[in-house]
């Protein structure tokens, strides 16, 4: 399948990812409707976790990207002994730097909130949504690392089915443990790992018909450098996108309140249709390429690098559209409640706004992808790290400096995310002309 025509190739593999990740999207909304009836401050503080939350995936998703990068390579090789030492290497990575992520963080979680200005009743609703979530990092990675495993060989069909019957059973949970059980923001929280618990138990399952075996090995210092370079470098990734969001709250806060950060992260929770979805585009995209860049078809790379930016493109227009058209009764499932109606109508007017940035949005994952697919996970960081900064001065400049305040960050976004894309645009068209030589 990952050698087939690059067109059909990307959309038969990203398929299946795209439905999962669209369901995984619809959680994050429905964890976010469920948490908001508590009242804008606990919405707040889930946006306030937000920073902390993303460098919690950092590490599972870019070790995740790492493994089915290397096994989607040692297949394309016709190696598949090392595809298995490959898949051992990275859950064993994945548990080490999951631990020490639990150790470093979760003893600071109080400081790390006062440096973003968080306080009174949002710091403590956000530290206890955090709590469970950091002592169980190592939880994540496993689970992607195992999803990496099925995407690398080509099977996404388990990922889907595994993701989501894990997010609808999160789904389910979430009112039960908030609300029933009487656990508030922090039922949120269990559900999420009682979910996670669910897709590892799937994807193990799975494991016995998959032609990857993981087998105890001894340690290859070469694999571990073929997964640090792809893996550390996507953590990084992410780990930037957590700093920014880090800044971003801060400046928030700085110039504004609780109540502005919960219309910031009601409107980036329902974005997240148009950017979750994506996310399975450019990971589909990730192993055809990888596939047929060890295959050294690299005319193959290029079309499936360019028809996945056309695709994600269309794709992301629809979505925005839809957004926008349904964005009263979108903003309405944020507001359901007397406590947090009050910020109603400013979040139908950022709905209206923010969106637009997602058009952009193609042309950075799939630019990602596609050096993550290549082995040279360094150059994605580079365009995570372009992108973000872009980001932070575009919104700094409109928000604090021209006093727009929290419509300046949505201004912000959509001014910044097209910079950085046509700029990423013309980075990894060059790096694809370049394989020829």
């Amino acid at each position: 399948m990952l050698l087939d025509d690059p067109k059909k190739a990307v959309i038969n593999v990203s398929k299946p990812i795209i439905l999962a990740t669209f369901v995984e999207s619809l959680y994050s909304i429905v964890d976010s409707i469920w948490v908001s009836g508590l009242g804008d401050k606990a919405l707040a503080a889930i946006g306030a976790s937000f920073p902390i939350l993303i460098s919690i995936y950092a590490i599972s998703w870019g070790f995740g990207i790492a493994v089915s990068s290397a096994i989607s390579r040692r297949i394309g090789e016709g190696n598949l002994k090392l595809a298995n030492k490959t898949a051992f290497h990275g859950l064993l990575l994945a548990v080490i730097l999951g631990i020490l992520y639990t150790l470093l963080i979760y003893p600071n979680l109080s400081i790390i909130f006062d440096l973003m200005h968080v306080s009174g009743d949002t710091k403590i609703l956000a530290i206890n949504y955090l709590k469970p979530l950091t002592l169980s990092a190592v939880l994540f990675n496993i689970c992607d690392v195992l999803y990496g495993i099925f995407r690398g060989e080509g099977r996404t069909k388990v990922v889907m089915i595994a993701s989501v019957i894990a997010t609808v059973s999160n789904i389910i949970l979430d009112p039960i443990l908030i609300y029933i059980f009487k656990l508030n923001i922090i039922g949120a929280s269990l559900a999420t790992i009682m979910a996670i618990f669910i897709a590892i138990f799937i994807l193990t399952a799975n494991l016995r018909k998959s032609r990857i075996k993981i087998i105890l090995s001894k340690i290859n210092l070469e694999i571990i450098k073929d997964l640090l370079r792809v893996g550390l470098p996507s953590s990084l990734i992410d780990f930037t996108v957590a700093i920014e969001f880090f800044i971003i709250t801060s400046i928030i806060m700085s110039i504004t309140s609780a109540e502005d950060l919960a219309i910031f992260t009601g409107a980036l929770r329902i974005t997240d249709f148009g950017f979750i979805p994506m996310l399975g585009l450019a990971s589909g995209a990730c192993s055809v390429i990888g596939a047929n860049y060890g295959a050294k078809r690299f005319e193959n790379v290029k079309i499936a690098y360019l028809y996945t930016i056309k695709i994600g493109t269309v794709m992301e227009f629809l979505i925005i559209l839809f957004i926008i058209l349904l964005s009263p009764y979108l903003a309405y499932l944020f507001t359901y409640t007397k406590a947090s109606y009050i910020i109603y109508n400013k979040l139908v007017l950022s709905l209206k706004i923010l969106p637009w940035y997602l058009l952009f949005t193609p042309m950075i994952l799939t630019t990602g992808a596609l050096f993550q697919a290549l082995g040279r996970g360094e150059l994605s960081l580079l365009v995570s790290i372009f992108r973000s900064s872009s980001h932070i001065i575009f919104i700094y400049i409109l928000s604090a400096i021209l006093c727009l305040k929290i419509f300046g960050v949505f201004l912000g976004f959509i001014f910044a995310e097209m910079f950085s894309g046509f700029c990423a645009l013309m980075f990894g068209y060059y790096v694809t002309k370049r394989l020829k030589i």
